[in-house]
């Protein structure tokens, strides 16, 4: 965009937020080379409704089913046929451009399941999503809440009985927009490339730092973070601990951590980042030239070619190859520990976690002590649970918030003390009592404790804050089952395939 006078560009602006009607976003007044540019992105793509999918059909073994991916009447389908019982859905989403693959979301009264079945690009076909893999009976009950969304969608708009996801946009990486729109000058937008440090990087790991596992600090949600600030003003990020340099297995979302592998980086004093090489607004035309010119403004033609075949043009092909994902079947991504000499990925070498950075020290022993507690879950690892309960136990108890109750009730749960967990569960709900995964566990705890009947509360009080959820209806049937009330146990299956009933898991005999 040629270079405008503020004053001209400000009139540009709100002549712009008169037509705003007849603009189709809100930035395209004063900015249409970097919307059009945007709009063709993976970010810009990052949902979409499903257009141009294939059909087709697989085989997944674990469970033995089949799943059908077809068009009809319009709309995308995916069916799975499995030990007798049928489930067939129209498609609702599709989350992600395309260029490792698409993963396929359900609706039902508003809530959002992720269907097993996704398309991977590299091999162009159909296959089980990522974590179905091992699943002995497959069905759409996976829930896509906010910790899945806050990356692959810009906004979730929520209504009683539905919901509508839009694809990332501008305020991702420059902020809110509604007051630069008003006052059109500097300052009143956020330029990550004008940032430094802790808060340029942040902009791009709130989505490309997965790590071992992402803790929120107390008080906020998935959707807090704002261009500008530190990531870890609102969430904690855990990565697996490495020795210096080392190399790590290359995850489909580790490219901040590959990146800090790199000699490049280490070399650059800070000056290395993302956007040194790519440009969110979309990738240029000639991107293997586009490359070899930021190569060269730190390795030197000459220097290159003395120790380069003649013909060797391509930078990243060589450098940066792509590498299998361990943790995504039939993906592969760009290896960004940009290696002198192109060698596999290793296994990561320790168990051990670490934050990215440190949270405020207040938070330090409560966010590593959750964190220990989601890998220990993933991985079921003893040691894990034995530390993340030694870090929350010794918590004083104005920092005991619901996450922290939460988690302490399961480990004592898991270790036989049922009525102390049901303690810690109590005071979460009592906290956050919206929540219908606190409310299921408190019932699990009751349950686990003999008080059968507060059990039944419980699971009643989880069903009204998540009536979508089948577990704790299948927690209140096996309940029944167990106490020889088999009438109420159908009946509770019953009241749940009336909201579901294509349900495999409620219908399938247990």
């Amino acid at each position: 965009m040629p270079a405008v006078p503020w004053t001209a560009l400000a009139a540009c602006c709100v002549l712009g937020l008169a037509q705003s009607k007849a603009a189709e976003h809100p930035c395209l007044p004063c900015h249409p080379r970097e919307v059009a540019r945007f709009s063709e992105s993976a970010m810009g793509r990052s949902v979409s409704a499903p257009a141009h999918e294939p059909g087709g059909a697989f085989h997944h073994a674990a469970s033995d089913s089949t799943i059908r991916v077809f068009w009809k009447n319009g709309s995308l389908h995916h069916a799975i046929e499995e030990k007798g019982l049928s489930a067939d859905y129209p498609i609702v989403y599709a989350i992600g451009a395309g260029k490792v693959g698409k993963s396929y979301l359900i609706e039902l009264g508003g809530h959002f399941f992720q269907s097993p079945a996704s398309y991977y690009t590299a091999r162009s076909e159909w296959d089980v999503s990522p974590g179905y893999e091992s699943e002995h009976l497959l069905d759409f009950s996976r829930p896509i809440t906010s910790d899945c969304l806050v990356c692959h969608a810009g906004s979730v708009k929520q209504a009683r009985d539905t919901a509508e996801l839009t694809a990332i946009s501008c305020d991702r990486c420059h902020g809110p927009g509604e007051n630069h729109r008003l006052h059109p000058y500097p300052g009143t937008i956020v330029n990550p490339a004008k940032l430094t440090g802790r808060a340029r990087d942040s902009v791009c790991e709130q989505c490309h730092l997965e790590g071992a596992t992402v803790v929120l600090n107390p008080g906020h949600s998935w959707w807090d973070f704002r261009p500008g600030e530190f990531l870890e003003q609102v969430e904690t990020n855990y990565v697996y601990r490495t020795p210096s340099g080392s190399q790590t297995a290359i995850a489909a979302v580790s490219q901040a951590e590959q990146l800090r592998l790199s000699a490049c980086w280490r070399g650059s004093a800070g000056k290395l980042w993302c956007g040194t090489c790519h440009d969110p607004h979309g990738e240029p035309v000639n991107r293997k030239e586009q490359m070899r010119q930021i190569c060269e403004s730190c390795h030197p033609a000459g220097q290159l070619a003395a120790v380069h075949p003649a013909n060797a043009d391509d930078c990243v092909a060589c450098h940066m190859p792509s590498r299998r994902a361990v943790d995504v079947s039939h993906a592969a991504v760009t290896d960004h520990r940009i290696t002198k000499r192109p060698t596999p990925a290793q296994a990561t070498p320790t168990d051990s976690i670490t934050a990215w950075y440190d949270p405020a020290p207040e938070l330090k022993d409560r966010n590593l002590g959750l964190a220990l507690f989601n890998v220990a879950r993933k991985r079921q690892s003893g040691a894990d649970f034995e530390e993340s309960f030694r870090l929350l136990s010794k918590l004083p108890e104005l920092q005991k918030d619901a996450a922290v109750e939460a988690a302490e009730g399961y480990l004592l749960l898991g270790s036989g003390h049922a009525r102390a967990a049901v303690g810690c569960f109590q005071r979460a709900v009592t906290t956050h009592p919206e929540s219908g995964e606190y409310w299921l566990d408190l019932g699990v705890a009751r349950e686990s404790a003999g008080d059968a009947d507060a059990a039944v509360e419980a699971f009643r009080r989880s069903i009204a804050d998540d009536p979508y959820d089948y577990r704790a209806y299948r927690a209140l049937s096996d309940l029944y089952k167990h106490t020889n009330r088999s009438e109420q146990a159908q009946a509770v299956t019953k009241e749940f395939l009336r909201l579901v009933p294509q349900s495999i898991l409620m219908r399938f005999p247990q």
